[in-house]
């Protein structure tokens, strides 16, 4: 319980807990003997009156005599001690012992003395330095609780700071993560747009396809037939046979362009079966040469196969085309008299098909436009064969459904090399 303001040095009012006469009236008569203070003494001379009082709110000092009521002069020093926090005790002893100075002192009194030591103006002097004390006692508590305030408040500023910095982290995170989703999706815009303008520019050529070099040879073999149709009574023997020849180049010419057409069509609407089986390179290639062996003979070119035993996990159709269209590609556009050489190795746990020719060879930006479908780089052949460029487009998109890669090596006047890597058996 807190007591009120001390008063005026000039007068202190004393509650003294002294049960021996004596020794009440030795402290009335010091007190009222004094140089400038004005002293009030009220005696306690009971521990009942004494335990009802130490709450007493108008005392300035207390003054205890150890060994009051058969040595409870302690008990009454804690009790004061616990409720009047502001109020001085001093406890005076018989004689001089330290021990009972570190007792009272931890017990709560502020000043300790020796009944046979006092005098007036030790006691007045004694009274004054142990309300002095407790006041600045008091002063130090009071800057102690503002200090502790103060550290709770910046404990909790912390913890406010704390909390801000981890919702600003979060904020951090997730604008991070917004971020991240953003560029996903704009990198899944920007795919999709190029993957737009790829089926465009495939639809364009499609309709070109369709539209000129379908067209084309068509035109040619109804020329040639009408001439034939006109002129038959007129023409002798050979020139029914050239003519009959020009027809069915014509015709294999438009049945492979439309083989190419509808195969290209059916991939890109994923209607192509893909059927992976372990098949005998050998056997493939002898298979793929065999149409075209006219072809190649038609120019005087030399077809040869060393492919060994190699096996390889592959669909048997999807690679048969795209040998036949290598080999095609190689008798195309290698002069009279040159060579296509197919051959195959193991690299890497996997199996590379190789087609080599004699032929004229293609120049950097050639190769880089070969399987573009918009890029417009069909060339004609060493006697003048015309083609799309669909072919090898179709040879890629099988090749990657294999998980492979196409290679293609050339240089002008030095001949080219288209290879491709299968799974090996």
């Amino acid at each position: 319980m807190e007591t009120a303001e001390v008063a005026s040095s000039n007068h202190v009012n004393v509650l003294a807990f002294i049960d021996q006469k004596a020794r009440q009236k030795l402290i009335q008569s010091l007190l009222s003997d004094t140089g400038g203070t004005a002293f009030s003494v009220d005696i306690v001379d009971s521990y009942d009156d004494a335990i009802s009082r130490t709450g007493n709110l108008g005392s300035d000092v207390f003054i205890v005599d150890k060994h009051f009521q058969d040595d409870r002069g302690l008990e009454i020093v804690w009790e004061l001690a616990s409720q009047n926090t502001r109020v001085p005790a001093i406890v005076v002893n018989e004689h001089d012992s330290r021990d009972d100075l570190s007792e009272a002192v931890n017990l709560g009194a502020a000043s300790f003395a020796v009944w046979d030591q006092l005098d007036s103006r030790y006691l007045e002097r004694l009274i004054h330095l142990s309300i002095d004390r407790k006041k600045y006692e008091g002063s130090l508590r009071q800057d102690q609780d503002e200090l502790i305030r103060q550290v709770m408040d910046l404990q909790d500023s912390r913890e406010r700071f704390e909390a801000q910095s981890a919702e600003h982290v979060k904020l951090a995170e997730d604008l991070a993560i917004a971020q991240d989703k953003l560029q996903k999706t704009l990198a899944e815009v920007s795919e999709s747009r190029e993957q737009l303008e790829q089926l465009n520019q495939e639809k364009d050529k499609f309709f070109s396809i369709i539209a000129h070099d379908l067209k084309s040879p068509f035109t040619s073999l109804l020329g040639l037939t009408q001439i034939m149709a006109n002129g038959a009574g007129m023409m002798d023997a050979e020139a029914l046979a050239n003519s009959a020849e020009m027809v069915n180049s014509s015709a294999k010419n438009v049945y492979r362009l439309l083989e190419n057409l509808l195969e290209w069509a059916r991939l890109q609407m994923d209607q192509v079966p893909f059927e992976p089986k372990k098949v005998a390179l050998s056997e493939l290639v002898a298979e793929s040469m065999a149409p075209l062996e006219a072809v190649a003979a038609e120019k005087e070119i030399s077809v040869s196969a060393a492919v060994g035993d190699l096996e390889a996990i592959c669909d048997r159709a999807m690679i048969d085309t795209v040998i036949r269209n290598f080999i095609n590609n190689a008798i195309k556009f290698t002069d009279h008299g040159g060579s296509v050489k197919i051959s195959a190795e193991t690299e890497d746990e996997r199996v590379r098909l190789r087609v080599d020719d004699s032929g004229v060879g293609m120049d950097v930006a050639q190769i880089e436009n070969l399987f573009n479908i918009g890029s417009g780089n069909s060339t004609k052949g060493t006697k003048g064969e015309k083609g799309t460029g669909l072919g090898l487009l179709l040879c890629k998109d099988f090749i990657d459904m294999h998980e492979g890669k196409i290679d293609v090596q050339s240089k002008i006047g030095k001949g080219s090399t288209f290879s491709f890597t299968l799974a090996l058996s």
